[in-house]
Parts: C-alpha cells; sequence; structure tokens
C-alpha cells in the first residue's frame, strides 16, 4: 500500500514539471510577440507626438512668412487697428502657445524722435525701453539703432513688451543679426517672456523685411537694405504641455533639448533617462530635439505584460490541478482493491457483532428498565428538596430582615437608655428639689416663695409630660396603622402652618409646583410639622417667613424648609439630631430636643434623607426626601 502510494505521488509530481515547464515555454514565447507589439505601438505613438509638435511648429512659421511677405510689399507705415485687422484674419487665438506676431521697425537714431511721436499719437506715454540690472524696464539711452516692438497681436497680453528694444538684450540681438545677415528666418535659444508676470520659458522667431527693390545678395546689402523685423514669440511650455495632455494618455513623458556646439539647453521636461525615443524637430537655425520617455508604469507593462503572468499561473495551476487529480486517480484505485479485500473481512466481523450487540441490548433494557424506576423515586425526592430549599431561603431572608430590625432596634434603645439616664431624671431631680425647698419654706414659716416654687414644680412635671410623650412618638415611628390615601402637599403643608404658627406673624411661601402623591400621611405631616414649628419656635425674631419648595429627584422629591432665623453653628449641625439635644438651656426652650431625631427616623424609615444647610446668623434651610412610591414594610 505503501509503496504504491509513493509511485502514484511520484508519477504525478512528473505530469506536473511537465505542465509547468511546457507553460512557461509558452509564456516566454508570448512576452516576446507582446513586448514587440507594444515597443512598436509605443514608437508610433511617440511618432505622432512629434509630427504634431512639427505640424504646429510648420503652421507658425508660415503664419510669420505671410507677416513678412506683407511687410515686404507694404511701403506705408501702418497703424496698430490695421496691423490687428491683418491679425484676425490669420486667427492666431486658435493657436494658445503663440504668445505674439509683431513688427519691429529699425529705427536710426535721427528718426527717433519722429518715430516717437507718431507712436504717441496712438500711446500717448509710448517709448523705447529695455531692461537693467534689476530686470525692471527703463527708458533705453541714446544709441545709433533701434529696434522697437511697435504693432503686435493681442495688445491686452502683451501690453508690457510695447517698445521693448530687441537688440538691448544679447540673446535677442545676435538673433536679429543672424536673421539680418543671413536674409533667412532664426530662431533664439531660451528666453523669458518680458510679457509675462511669472517667469515662462519662450522662444522668438526672427524673420528679416528688407525694402522692396534694393539688392539683398551680400551680407553687406542685406544690411543696408534692412526695414525691420517680424517676430512670433511661442510660449514653449503650452506648446508642450498641448503634446503632452495626448502623450499622458499613452503613458509618455515628453522632454525638449536645444542642442548646440558647446552645450545642451533643457527648454521643458526633466532629465533624460533610459528607454527614450528621440526626434529632430525642423525649426529656423536651431536644433530641437524631442525625447519621449516611456513612464514606469508603461515600461512595466511592456517588459512583462501581465497577461504573461496570468498565463504563466493558470499553467501552472492546471498542471498542479493535473498532477493532483492523476495522484488521487491512482489512489483511488489502490485503495478500491483494499477496500475490497477489507470489505469481506468486515462482513466476517460484522456477523459477530450483531451477535455481541444483541447480548448488549438485552442487557441495556433490563439495566434502563431498572434505572427509569431510580429516576422516578429522585425526580419526587428533587421536588420534595426543592421545596425545601425554597422554604429555608426564605426563612433565611426573613431572619436576616429580623435581625436588621433588631440591630437597629437595640441601637435606639442603647441610645434611649444613655441620654434617658440624664434628660428624664433631670425634670425629676428638679421637682424633687422644688419639693425640699417647699417643706423647707413651710417649716420656717416663709410662705411668699412657695407659690413660685409651685409654678416651677408644674413646670417641670409639664416638660416631663412632653418628655414623654415624644419618647412615645418616637418609639411608635415603625408601628403605623393608617392606609395609603392620596396627599396634596401643598393643601397639607398650608394647613399644618396654621395649626403651628402665631396669628398674623409668621409668612409662608410656597415656591413653584408642589406635587400630589400617594403615601402614608400621619408620618409625612409629622416631618412637616415638627419642621415648621421649629422654624417659628426658634426663631429669634416675632415675625419672620418660611419658604417650602420642592424639588423631582427621580424616585424620591426633596422638599425643603428655608426659614430666615438665627442660623445653626456648622459645629453644631450633626448634633441637633440626636434624641433630648436642644441648643439653648432647658430653662430657655420649652422643646424636648426629641423633634429632629424623631423627624431623622421617620424619613429613613421611608429610606430618605434628612440634612441642613445653614450659616450662622443667616438662616437656617432642611431638606429632607420622600419616595415617590413608599414600600409598606
Amino acid at each position: 500500500m505503501k509503496n504504491m502510494s509513493i509511485k502514484s505521488f511520484v508519477v504525478a509530481v512528473v505530469v506536473s514539471l511537465i505542465g509547468v515547464l511546457s507553460t512557461y515555454s509558452v509564456s516566454l514565447k508570448v512576452a516576446n510577440q507582446l513586448k514587440s507589439e507594444n515597443s512598436l505601438k509605443i514608437e508610433n505613438t511617440a511618432k505622432q507626438v512629434s509630427i504634431y509638435l512639427q505640424d504646429s511648429i510648420d503652421k507658425s512659421l508660415n503664419e510669420l512668412r505671410g507677416l513678412q511677405a506683407f511687410y515686404s510689399v507694404e511701403r506705408e507705415e501702418l497703424s496698430q487697428v490695421e496691423f490687428n485687422r491683418y491679425m484676425d484674419i490669420l486667427d492666431i487665438k486658435s493657436r494658445n502657445y503663440i504668445q505674439a506676431l509683431s513688427w519691429v521697425p529699425l529705427i536710426k537714431a535721427d528718426e527717433k524722435e519722429e518715430y516717437l511721436a507718431r507712436l504717441r499719437r496712438e500711446h500717448p506715454t509710448f517709448n523705447i525701453v529695455k531692461r537693467d540690472e534689476n530686470n525692471q524696464l527703463i527708458i533705453s539711452p541714446d544709441k545709433d539703432e533701434y529696434t522697437p516692438v511697435t504693432y503686435f497681436s493681442s495688445i491686452q497680453l502683451n501690453k508690457k513688451a510695447l517698445g521693448f528694444d530687441l537688440s538691448s538684450n544679447d540673446t535677442r540681438r545676435k538673433t536679429l543679426e543672424l536673421a539680418r545677415n543671413s536674409g533667412k528666418m532664426a530662431t533664439t535659444g531660451k528666453i523669458n517672456l518680458v510679457q509675462q508676470a511669472k517667469n515662462l520659458t519662450g522662444a522668438l522667431i526672427i524673420a528679416p523685411v528688407y525694402n522692396k527693390g534694393l539688392a539683398t545678395d551680400s551680407v553687406a546689402e542685406r544690411i543696408n537694405a534692412l526695414r525691420g523685423y517680424v517676430t512670433g514669440v511661442f510660449k514653449i511650455n503650452v506648446l508642450m504641455e498641448n503634446a503632452e495632455r495626448y502623450a499622458d494618455m499613452k503613458g509618455l513623458q515628453l522632454t525638449l533639448l536645444d542642442i548646440e556646439e558647446n552645450k545642451i539647453d533643457l527648454l521643458y521636461g526633466s532629465d533624460i533617462t533610459a528607454n527614450t525615443l528621440s526626434f529632430d524637430l525642423a525649426v529656423p537655425e536651431r536644433q530641437w530635439q524631442l525625447h519621449v520617455t516611456l513612464n514606469t508604469a508603461l515600461l512595466e507593462s511592456i517588459e512583462s505584460p501581465s497577461v504573461i503572468k496570468w498565463i504563466l499561473a493558470g499553467g501552472i495551476v492546471i498542471s498542479l490541478l493535473l498532477g493532483i487529480a492523476i495522484y488521487s486517480l491512482l489512489v483511488s484505485i489502490v485503495r478500491a482493491k483494499n477496500i475490497s479485500l477489507l470489505s469481506e473481512e468486515l462482513q466476517t466481523q460484522n456477523s459477530r457483532l450483531e451477535e455481541k450487540v444483541d447480548q448488549r441490548t438485552q442487557s441495556l433494557a433490563d439495566k434502563n428498565s431498572q434505572l427509569k424506576e431510580n429516576v422516578e423515586v429522585l425526580e419526587k425526592q428533587r421536588g420534595l428538596l426543592s421545596r425545601l430549599m425554597t422554604e429555608a431561603e426564605q426563612a433565611k431572608m426573613e431572619a436576616q430582615s429580623r435581625a436588621v430590625e433588631l440591630s437597629r432596634s437595640n441601637k435606639e434603645l442603647d441610645e434611649f437608655a444613655y441620654v434617658a439616664s440624664h434628660d428624664l431624671k433631670a425634670p425629676l431631680r428638679g421637682i424633687d428639689q422644688l419639693a425640699t425647698w417647699v417643706i423647707e419654706d413651710i417649716e420656717e414659716g416663709e410662705l411668699e416663695e412657695i407659690p413660685e416654687h409651685l409654678k416651677m414644680m408644674r413646670s417641670r412635671i409639664g416638660r416631663l409630660e412632653s418628655l414623654l410623650n415624644d419618647l412615645l412618638e418616637y418609639s411608635q415611628v415603625n408601628h403605623r396603622s393608617d392606609s395609603l390615601s392620596m396627599i396634596d402637599s401643598k393643601v397639607v403643608i398650608n394647613e399644618l402652618f396654621v395649626l403651628v404658627s402665631p396669628l398674623n406673624s409668621f409668612t409662608l411661601i410656597c415656591d413653584g409646583e408642589m406635587p400630589v402623591f400617594s403615601s402614608f400621611r400621619a408620618p409625612f405631616e409629622q416631618v412637616v410639622r415638627n419642621l415648621l414649628s421649629n422654624a417659628i419656635k426658634h426663631h429669634h425674631q416675632k415675625q419672620g417667613t418660611i419658604n417650602v419648595r420642592c424639588e423631582d429627584l427621580g424616585e424620591f422629591y426633596q422638599f425643603s424648609v428655608e426659614d430666615d432665623g438665627p442660623g445653626i453653628s456648622k459645629k453644631y449641625q450633626e448634633e441637633i439630631f440626636k434624641m433630648f439635644k436642644t441648643l439653648k438651656p432647658r430653662d430657655e426652650t420649652e422643646g424636648s430636643g426629641m423633634g429632629l431625631a424623631l423627624i431623622k427616623k421617620i424619613v429613613e424609615y421611608y429610606n430618605g434623607e434628612v440634612n441642613i444647610q445653614s450659616q450662622e446668623g443667616e438662616g437656617c434651610t432642611f431638606y429632607f426626601t420622600w419616595p415617590k412610591q413608599v414600600i409598606d414594610k
């Protein structure tokens, strides 16, 4: 079995290798063919670009020759208006790479004043100008000859060139002399255009114009017969950008060079790199050369066409799949033989296994019956256990609740025992002392002070009775017998204020909306009554104002009771909520000191909070929260 598997694998590998090698060979042939075809297409495209450039140059030269012929036969000096009419016939505006066609007369020194007077009739500020060392236009100094730009196309675009003396610049002067002496058109090297605000690369093509009827066979005769020049200013950048729009679509980059004997000047584009096609362009008296370079993406597509990668990848995948298929087929044949042998052996073992299964099945059926009975018993016990656990959990929760309640009761009892040992005994000691004084007065026969002592004794008894009543209320906070009812808090507060307030001496103000809610009336009234009573009872004036407000805090309402009384110092603001706590001596106040302790216990019983905000001498504000939905404990 193992040997057969190895043989199958070797056969599959050999077939795959043959397929891969065949695919590689085919892909090389296709790649070479595509490379040749693509190179030919690129070369043809580059030729089309060079033809476009040469055609644009030739058309411009023809228009310049026409202007040259026009001035060669025209004897009289023309005006700018007449020059413009001729330019309209040529329609040079359709060729945006032509900056201007112009007439440049030769002006002798003795003709200068007449020339200036004639031109100033059209252009009052006209002057013959040149550029200084700082590239600024200045009036040209006196010299023997001038070649000022006089008339040109598109006067608004070329206004800065008006009156510019071409012979004032070395590059332009040499080209003027070359055209004059040869009698042919001549082209300058790269120049910066005078009429452009930003530096634009341009070239100036100059054609000489001679006076009609004079001989022009020799250089001397040509110099003598010279009338002036017609010039064409060409924007190399724009010309090349027009060609590059077409070249960019084909993935080509253009470079234009001006080649001289001792130097090469870059007119447009970037440095020359490899994979470049060169074309010579015919320009008067110059050698321009166009270089067409393939961009990186185009070069990569020619060198390694993507289709070749797909052919190679597809061939490799097909070869591998073919090898895998052959391997799988051979392995399947071997496995089929082995399966046939194993099948016979399995049939024998299957018969034996069926006998054992029948025996085990019967045994499992018996055990399953017994297990079912056991499960039914366990289900019954499970239900009983679940019920017991539920009851135990409820008992646990109840015990915890009672433990918490017992802990709170024990704490309150401890506080009561601690405080009552003093506050309950104090009135009794006072009564005992007064009784002793009464007995002594009777024995001594001094009966005048007995009525006062008896009056004080009754006051102590009244205080003791008030204290016992407050303790009774405090102890019954958690033992409520009333039921829930709707409470209009504004109505309740006004009614309670009438009960506790002296007639017309205090004013109650309820600001904002006051809620109507469902709650236990008695504890709520007890809290509000005690707060209103405290505000009045502890006020340092006979008159005052009490403000009651309410704010919605979500699950609770927060009520505030604000007075303009003497206020409470911060050091006493925690003490006042303890049992029997008063800030004035017992003889100066009629309270038991249980009011705020009772309020705190009631509010906290309903899961609320009580706090105070006060500055001594600035009044006092008590805040307490009351649940919107009371939980019956």
